[in-house]
C-alpha cells in the first residue's frame, strides 16, 4: 500500500490496526525519520514500545539479527518494535524477505517493523515489495512547502507562549536547512530562546541566533572544497575541529549541500527561471553565479558519487568515534582536489 505526502503523514500518526510493517522514505531523510518515530509512537500508545534499532552494518554482519529481533518476545510482556535505518539497497533482500513473510502469515512476528531510508526510485525492489504487501504501508514523504514550514515554526512558538514578527519569521524560515532533522533542531533552539522573552522575536534576534562563526566556518569548508580550494578548506576545517564540531555534523552538512545542488540541477533542467530562490535554504540572486559555477563542476553523476562517499565516511566515522576527524578531512580533501582539477 503506497501513501504519498499529506496522506502518508496522516497515516504515520494513526497507522491502521492491520498494518504490521511500514517503509518510510524521502529525499529528506529527516522526514522519513520523523514519520518512523510517529508510527512507533502511535503503535506504542501511552505505554510505549520496546524498540530495537538496527542499521545496514549490523544486519550485513549478522543477518539473523533482523529476524531474531522480529521474533523475540518481551520478557515483561511489553509491545515491541524493530526500527531499521538503511541506505536502501544494501540489505534490501533481507527486508523484502521479512515483509513478504509477515504479509503471508499475519501475526508471525512478535514485533512491529519500521524501515526508514532516503530516496527510493519507483523501480526499487524494496519499495515494490512494500507497495504490494497487504499488511505493509509504504510512505513517501515530500519536502515541505514554505507554508508548512511557517506553520510549524508558529506552532513551536505558540507552545512556548511566544510570537514572532512577520519579517523575522520569513527570514528565519528562508534560512532553515533543507534537512528536516537539522531544521527541527533550529526550530527548537528558536522556541527555547523565545520562552519568557516578553516580546515578539525580531529580525535582530534571528540574526543573533543564526549568524554564528561556527556556521560561517562550516559554510567555508563546504564552499572551499566544492570550488577546488583545498588549503582554505583545511583551514576552515581546523577551526571547526578546534571548536569541537563533530565529524558527523560536518558530513551531514555536506550531505545537505549535495542534496541542495541535486535539487538545483532538477529545477534548472525543468526550466525553473528562479531555481535558486526555491531551494532550501535559498540561493539569493547575488550568490547564484558562484553557485551555478559549482553546479557546472559537480554534475548529478558526481553529486551522487559524493552521496556514496558520505555514507561510507559516516559508517567509518561512527566506528572510529573520537578518531574520526581524519576520515572527514580525507573526504573534504578529495572533493577539493577533484574540483581544483576541473577548474
Amino acid at each position: 500500500m503506497l501513501l504519498k505526502g499529506k496522506q502518508a503523514e496522516t497515516f504515520a500518526r494513526r497507522p491502521g490496526d492491520d498494518i504490521w510493517a511500514v517503509l518510510a522514505f524521502s529525499d529528506d531523510e529527516g522526514l522519513a525519520s520523523d514519520a518512523a518515530q510517529a508510527v512507533l509512537s502511535a503503535w506504542g500508545g501511552k505505554v510505549g514500545l520496546e524498540v530495537t534499532v538496527l542499521d545496514d552494518d549490523a544486519i550485513r554482519k549478522d543477518p539473523s539479527l533482523l529476524f531474531d529481533a522480529l521474533e523475540a518476545f518481551s520478557l515483561l510482556g511489553d509491545k515491541r518494535g524493530v526500527r531499521v535505518r538503511t541506505g536502501g539497497d544494501k540489505i534490501a533482500a533481507l527486508l523484502i524477505e521479512a515483509i513478504e513473510a509477515g504479509d503471508a502469515a499475519p501475526g508471525r512476528y512478535a514485533a512491529k517493523l519500521v524501515i526508514e531510508t532516503g530516496s527510493l526510485a519507483a523501480k526499487s525492489k524494496l519499495r515494490g515489495a512494500a507497495e504490494k504487501a497487504k499488511h505493509t504501508a509504504c510512505l513517501q514523504l515530500f519536502t515541505e512547502e514554505a507554508g508548512d514550514i511557517v506553520d510549524r515554526v508558529r506552532a513551536a512558538l505558540m507552545a512556548e507562549g511566544a510570537v514572532m514578527d512577520d519579517t523575522a519569521l520569513e527570514m528565519f524560515c528562508a534560512d532553515l536547512p533543507g534537512h528536516r532533522a537539522i531544521a527541527n533542531a533550529e526550530i527548537e533552539k528558536l522556541a527555547l530562546y523565545a520562552r519568557g522573552l516578553g516580546r515578539s522575536v525580531s529580525v535582530a534576534d534571528v540574526r543573533a541566533l543564526t549568524a554564528t562563526t561556527l556556521r560561517q566556518d562550516m559554510s567555508g569548508v563546504l564552499i572551499a572544497a566544492l570550488e577546488g580550494r583545498p588549503a582554505e578548506a583545511h583551514k576552515a576545517l581546523d577551526r571547526l575541529t578546534e571548536a569541537g564540531t563533530s565529524p558527523i555534523s560536518i558530513l551531514r552538512s555536506l550531505q545537505m549541500e549535495t542534496l541542495r545542488m541535486l535539487s538545483a540541477h532538477e529545477k534548472v533542467s525543468a526550466g525553473d527561471a528562479n531555481a535558486g530562490r526555491s531551494l532550501r535554504p535559498p540561493v539569493w540572486e547575488k550568490d547564484w553565479p558562484a553557485f551555478r559555477k559549482r553546479m557546472n563542476t559537480w554534475t548529478p553523476r558526481r553529486l551522487m558519487r559524493i552521496m556514496e562517499r558520505i555514507h561510507d565516511a559516516e559508517r567509518q566515522a561512527k566506528t572510529a568515534g573520537p578518531t574520526a576527524e581524519p576520515i572527514v578531512r580525507l573526504l573534504i580533501n578529495d572533493l577539493a582536489r577533484v574540483a581544483e582539477g576541473a577548474r
